[in-house]
């Protein structure tokens, strides 16, 4: 009897098969096992990483409000007329407008108190003055900090006596003490700051110094502040430690005896965000795994089928950016065309929106292109997920995207679906441990209403997506005919700008800037000026933003320095002030460019002043502020140009010295009109005269305007109720007509 080896075999086989398939199951399930774990511990690392990040930024956030409030007291407590109108009288009406109702008001504070010696003299609660007697004041949690002030006092009087008749320089600190303590039991920040004179014009009184004492309690307004500074999400105090589902952080109270405290907050979870992102791509590759290892071992004879699989994937990546996981520009281009092809047989429309993201460059730029492929990614979901019939988000190329929606010709369906891809976009998104906002700008265009073929409504929305982010950004601007026409002008300036810089067509005027008495020439501002042979005088807010997309800015801008340089060289010792556009301080050589027209004109440093604007310090681009510095250091002076017309500086302020802030014309005009304009120039002109800072005031045009700023302190005056800009030409016989105006007034004047 012959026994068939071939069946022997076969079995053989087959169980190898068998052994195979389990094998290669179960190195599968290790790795994915392994991976699963691994990436557990990574989402925990970095969940713990962001707990910690996360705590010793609000740890620091306590820490610094110490410091605003030392700010909000110095501000009162450190000038002259506070010693005089509290501690040579009481005056309560005063110290309620300036000190208590102006806390509470401008920085909430919740409780003020005025202190001579042990003593209330003076409390506001929640911004309302309350008698002394009936004050409610907390003695066992103040006094400590109000005698801490009155022993540093004291100390420099001593100090100060036995100094006798030496000189002294500068103005000593104010004296100050503050801390977190519980007051009537609840959590508060109290700060007491001695009231001593600023500039000495006032003898201060021979008795103990009035204390100032300001209390914020920890309540919701104030964790909303922290949290609006923080980005925290659901701050709240607690007596006990925070769990595992909160972050917290003890309260910093002044004491150790203190009843102790937290403040707790939602935690911030990028770990396990992460990772719940990625588990369903670890399900489907675990699955793709064991069906493709099932696939090969069992059904071999089936190559061909999967070759051709394969061949129809590798065509389909073609048609998909891998990044974003969108369909690219080709695949975009082959789908518009079918659908305009359909589109009269289906009597529809069909509305292309050019998304373009604002202000991508400067995350790349200084967080790196990882960070920003990460950011195109989220993006590139999020219009993948927006619930729109019919949508199509593609990848354009870059940080752009196209978008395709039929639509139901509605009235504002356009403007509808805009601001639904408007507010993805710009959800707040974690990445690298880097809290990012970004917003897009959109161009429309719809079919057939503007073109049937495909390049050309991209190129029409490409047009619109200009307009938007020339009208300020974060907005959508439907394509209409005259954007066209104004790209073309627009071409037409750049190239006509090239030649006038080349053939001399450009020119400076010069308008002069005073010191308040409204007669004194302190200095001269250089404007632009384009004198076109056809179209006459063309305005610098037409042609500069023109010269900053094109490049030309720059060039433009150190040829005014030089010509400005050149021209005022004989001026005598009036400083005069250039702009420079943001797009400058890109240059790695600013500084060496400016230092080499100063040499080769011989115009002194200390006589040039650059006026820039806050976008530039709100960019925080290093290299801008290496130039600021270098510039600086060379004695040139710095202006900071339309203060308060955009973001508060004052942070800026603190970190990068200037030497001039002009006041927006924007709160100039409203002198009189208005009662938050005259308070904030007063209180701009406050702030600078403390960092001895120049004030110019741009735009005065009234004689009411300029009595104000005579009257708050304001040093320069600049507007046409002085002098309009001028060209060089008619400058100094406008100069020689000033001084014989004002030699005339010297001489009429009785005794002359």
């Amino acid at each position: 009897m012959r026994i068939p080896i071939h069946s022997g075999a076969g079995m053989a086989s087959a169980k190898a098969s068998d052994r195979t398939i389990v094998a290669v199951a179960l190195v599968v399930c290790a790795a994915i096992l392994a991976m699963g774990t691994f990436a557990l511990l990574a989402a925990d690392r970095v969940d713990t990483a962001a707990r910690q990040r996360w705590a010793e930024l609000v740890a620091h956030a306590l820490d610094s409000r110490i410091g605003l409030l030392q700010r909000d007291l110095a501000s009162f407590a450190h000038w002259d007329e506070s010693v005089l109108r509290t501690a040579y009288f009481l005056d309560v009406d005063w110290v309620h407008r300036n000190f208590g109702k102006w806390l509470h008001n401008q920085a909430n504070h919740d409780r003020s108190y005025i202190m001579l010696d042990t003593a209330v003299a003076y409390a506001a609660i929640d911004g309302e003055p309350v008698s002394a007697e009936r004050a409610t004041f907390d003695r066992r949690a103040i006094l400590p900090f109000i005698l801490d002030v009155q022993k540093v006092l004291a100390e420099r009087t001593e100090r100060d006596k036995a100094q006798a008749g030496a000189e002294i320089a500068g103005v000593a600190a104010p004296a100050f003490r503050a801390g977190y303590v519980r007051i009537e039991g609840r959590p508060a920040l109290i700060g007491a700051i001695g009231i001593t004179p600023d500039y000495g014009r006032v003898i201060e009184p021979e008795q103990m110094a009035p204390v100032a004492v300001s209390v914020q309690f920890l309540d919701e307004r104030f964790l909303e502040d922290l949290a609006h500074e923080t980005r925290i999400a659901e701050p709240a105090l607690s007596p006990t430690p925070p769990t595992s589902s909160r972050n917290g952080v003890p309260i910093p109270f002044a004491s150790k005896e203190t009843e102790p405290a937290w403040l707790v907050w939602r935690p911030d979870t990028p770990g396990t965000a992460l990772l719940r992102a990625l588990l369903p791509a670890l399900i489907a590759t675990t699955v793709l795994l064991l069906t493709a290892a099932t696939a090969v071992l069992w059904y071999a004879r089936r190559a061909t089928q999967n070759l051709a699989a394969s061949e129809a994937y590798a065509s389909r990546l073609a048609y998909v950016d891998p990044l974003c996981g969108l369909p690219n520009r080709a695949m975009l281009m082959r789908v518009l065309g079918d659908r305009l092809e359909r589109l009269e047989a289906e009597g529809r429309k069909l509305a292309v929106f050019f998304l373009d993201l604002d202000g991508f460059k400067d995350i790349n730029d200084t967080l790196g292109h990882h960070v920003g492929d990460v950011l195109l990614a989220e993006i590139g979901t999020r219009l993948k997920d927006l619930s729109i019939p019919g949508l199509l988000a593609s990848r354009f190329g870059g940080d752009e995207f196209v978008i395709l929606v039929p639509l139901d010709d509605v009235p504002g369906e356009v403007e509808a679906i805009g601001t639904l891809i408007l507010e993805a976009v710009r959800r707040p998104m974690a990445i690298g441990g880097h809290a990012l906002v970004v917003s897009g700008s959109i161009g429309a265009t719809i079919a057939p209403t503007h073109s049937s073929e495909a390049s050309e409504l991209i190129r029409l929305a490409d047009i619109a997506v200009y307009r938007a982010k020339a009208e300020g950004r974060g907005m959508l601007r439907a394509f209409e005919p005259r954007m066209e026409q104004e790209v073309r002008q627009r071409r037409e300036i750049e190239v006509d700008l090239q030649r006038a810089l080349r053939d001399n067509e450009l020119t400076l005027f010069y308008q002069p800037q005073f010191s308040t008495d409204g007669h004194t020439v302190v200095g001269f501002e250089a404007l632009l000026r384009w004198l076109h042979p056809s179209r006459g005088l063309i305005s610098p807010a037409e042609f500069v933003p023109v010269a900053e997309q094109s490049g030309l800015i720059s060039e433009l801008d150190l040829w005014a320095v030089r010509r400005a340089c050149e021209q005022a060289i004989g001026w005598g010792a009036g400083r005069v002030a250039v702009n420079l556009s943001p797009i400058d301080f890109r240059m790695p050589d600013l500084a060496d460019a400016i230092w080499r027209i100063l040499e080769e004109t011989g115009f002194p440093a200390e006589r040039l002043e650059i006026e820039i604007t806050e976008n530039l310090l709100l960019g925080n681009q290093p290299e801008a502020f290496a130039s600021l510095t270098a510039l600086r250091n060379m004695g040139v002076r710095i202006a900071l140009d339309d203060f308060g017309s955009g973001y508060s500086s004052l942070g800026y302020l603190r970190r990068f010295r200037v030497d001039t802030i002009k006041i927006d014309r924007s709160f100039i005009q409203n002198i009189g009109k208005t009662d938050d304009a005259a308070a904030i120039i007063d209180c701009v002109v406050r702030l600078a005269r403390a960092l001895a800072i120049t004030v110019t005031a741009e735009g005065v045009e009234t004689r009411e305007q300029l009595r104000y700023l005579q009257s708050v302190g304001c040093h320069h005056v600049q507007g046409y109720l002085l002098a309009s800009p001028m060209p060089v030409s008619s400058l100094g016989r406008y100069l020689d007509q000033l001084r014989h105006a004002r030699d005339h007034a010297v001489d009429r004047q009785p005794g002359k």
